[in-house]
């Protein structure tokens, strides 16, 4: 199997995966551990990601657990700094943690629940992880996005979504936020040396 990222198997690269425990993120995790790859995922369950853990050593891959709730900031950086002291290296960190709720409701920071955690949770994550990214450069930031940012449009005069709520526009912003921010960080790693390369966001 031929790793896109590298253009060989994934054989000691470190990857760390928001959002291991189902889903896209969990099948990802799965299919980079048969590249090679010693695999980080967070959880913010433990049940659920030492699940997940379990069925990517049953496949012969090596991968460690985070647990974290990740809509919150206070564990996004609790996380990096766990992540800091656990893993030497990060050569690809996959930003796949997401949701969608139907009602508003907020985090402990006060944040809308899906902006926090579709968004800024990566948008923190990365920030805090960048300098080690950049040590293990060549890296490579993956933000997973979907197609449901084609029809979003930031309302910066109703960001958090308390003047009118919807589910889907809220998703929809924060899935345009995804691939925003993408672009800019590209734009402004490309003017330093040897920058770690985000790749663009998965439909």
């Amino acid at each position: 199997m031929t790793d896109p990222l590298h253009g060989g198997r994934m054989a000691g690269k470190t990857v760390l995966g928001t959002g291991g425990t189902g889903g896209i993120g969990r099948a990802t995790a799965l299919g980079l551990a048969a590249m090679g790859a010693n695999l980080a995922i967070t959880g913010r369950d433990r049940d659920r990601a030492e699940d997940a853990a379990r069925e990517i050593r049953a496949g012969g891959g090596r991968v460690d657990v985070f647990v974290a709730d990740l809509s919150a900031q206070s564990e996004v950086r609790r996380l990096a700094d766990e992540v800091l002291t656990s893993l030497p290296r990060i050569d690809v960190l996959v930003n796949n943690v997401g949701g969608y709720w139907n009602t508003r409701h907020v985090t402990p920071d006060g944040l809308e629940h899906t902006f926090a955690l579709n968004h800024l949770a990566p948008f923190l994550l990365i920030n805090l992880l960048l300098d080690r990214l950049k040590e293990t450069a060549p890296a490579r930031v993956v933000t997973v996005s979907s197609n449901a940012q084609a029809m979003g449009r930031i309302d910066f005069d109703d960001l958090q979504g308390e003047e009118s709520y919807s589910g889907s526009r809220a998703y929809d912003q924060s899935k345009l936020a995804n691939v925003l921010f993408s672009y800019e960080l590209a734009r402004r790693l490309r003017a330093r040396p040897s920058p770690p390369t985000p790749c663009t966001p998965a439909s």
